[in-house]
């Protein structure tokens, strides 16, 4: 098996020449701290057991709550390296349940974004989050508004 030579050399060369280790233990006990946080202010959600963390291009943490769990749904908390972009994500808990909700939804307005194709995305809705990443506090406020938003696209009945 062959690897990419000039993006290993690429890596080793930030890992000697910028304090990229350093900052990505920073940005990962910031995003530990707003999953605990939530889960403390949040008592009637349950929070998936971590974070989970896939190759740089995203992160994420879920959490429902009875009612949104009965429905199919959940909510995600997602960070994107790539835009450096902290979102909260209303999703089913598979895409068929996404899927079946699709339609159901009210409408989404800017900068809250509807999937094009819920069989083929991880959300239904997604809405980027506005506060200072080193402001641990303030990304929970934002967070949780940010759910308030998502959580008014559901049906009344719901």
């Amino acid at each position: 098996m062959q690897f990419d030579q000039a993006l290993l050399e690429t890596y080793r060369t930030l890992l000697q020449t910028t304090n990229l280790q350093k900052a990505y233990q920073e940005w990962l006990r910031m995003f530990r701290y707003l999953r605990t946080a939530l889960e403390q202010q949040l008592p009637e959600y349950r929070f998936q057991g971590s974070v989970s963390e896939n190759g740089m291009d995203y992160a994420y943490f879920s959490f429902t709550s009875p009612l949104l769990k009965e429905q199919g749904l959940k909510l995600v908390a997602v960070f994107v390296p790539e835009r450096f972009q902290l979102e909260v994500w209303l999703s089913g808990v598979n895409r068929a349940a996404q899927c079946r909700w699709a339609s159901r939804l009210g409408p989404c307005l800017p900068p809250m974004e509807q999937s094009k194709d819920p069989a083929r995305t991880d959300y239904l809705a997604r809405l980027p989050v506005q506060a200072d990443l080193a402001d641990g506090e303030a990304v929970v406020q934002a967070v949780k508004h940010a759910v308030e938003q998502l959580l008014a696209l559901l049906p009344p009945e719901s």
